[in-house]
């Protein structure tokens, strides 16, 4: 299968319990299922990019309320516990096309040290950069 964002090929991951045995990957971190069309992809890729662009609305909000646009504490240690979860690192920076808030999650070893570093993708744009 070939990936609909980056025309790389994808690949199945390994079984695992939590993911479904159809679903095929890309190095570029898209993912698509082998019963799903192109329409179906776009439509959910839109629905999480709404979802971020409602994620970065609250925070912002929250730092506006603290009379700040800074990341504060509370928000640092909830990053922190997500990733100790995910076993990543969840990394931003501004999208040079928009402006928005662009988004990776790079895996991370034991020790912190990354082992896949995929691309930003903007939540506003869908511009994707190294």
């Amino acid at each position: 299968m070939i990936c609909h964002r980056c025309g790389a090929h994808m690949y199945q991951a390994a079984y695992q319990p939590a993911i479904p045995a159809d679903r095929w990957w890309c190095r570029c971190g898209a993912w698509r299922d082998a019963g799903e069309s192109l329409e179906d992809v776009s439509a959910r890729e839109a629905q999480t990019a709404d979802v971020m662009a409602m994620l970065d609305a609250a925070i912002g909000e929250l730092a506006a309320a603290r009379g700040t646009t800074d990341q504060r504490d509370p928000d640092r240690q909830a990053t922190a516990e997500m990733e100790a979860m995910m076993g990543q690192t969840i990394q931003t920076r501004g999208c040079s096309k928009c402006g928005g808030t662009m988004y990776r999650c790079v895996g991370t070893d034991d020790q912190g040290n990354p082992t896949n570093v995929p691309l930003f993708i903007c939540n506003n744009c869908g511009n994707m950069e190294g």
